[in-house]
């Protein structure tokens, strides 16, 4: 998978980003390289998900924000370097 977005959010009270990822073989989504490309209705779709896919656990979600590739591939670069921080102190 290709990193195209992220979808910034709030979670049961908590900051949360949720990684949008285009597998490479997919032949429906692989021409995408940034999430500004997606057709706006996918786009709604994904958005109305994560606004309400935690609806049946009586938790609240919040949609804040969408950003494109680069700040996507921040994240997982820093989510990285926190886990190796963690995980393989030396």
């Amino acid at each position: 998978c290709y990193p195209i977005g992220v979808i910034s959010m709030i979670d049961s009270g908590s900051n949360d980003e949720k990684i949008i990822a285009i597998p490479f073989g997919d032949p429906i989504y692989n021409q995408y390289s940034d999430i500004s490309e997606i057709p706006r209705h996918k786009f709604e779709e994904m958005k109305h998900f994560f606004s309400v896919y935690k609806t049946l656990e009586n938790k609240e979600t919040v949609v804040n924000d969408i950003s494109g590739k680069e700040e996507a591939m921040r994240i997982i670069a820093s989510t990285i370097e926190a886990y190796n921080r963690k995980f393989l102190k030396k």
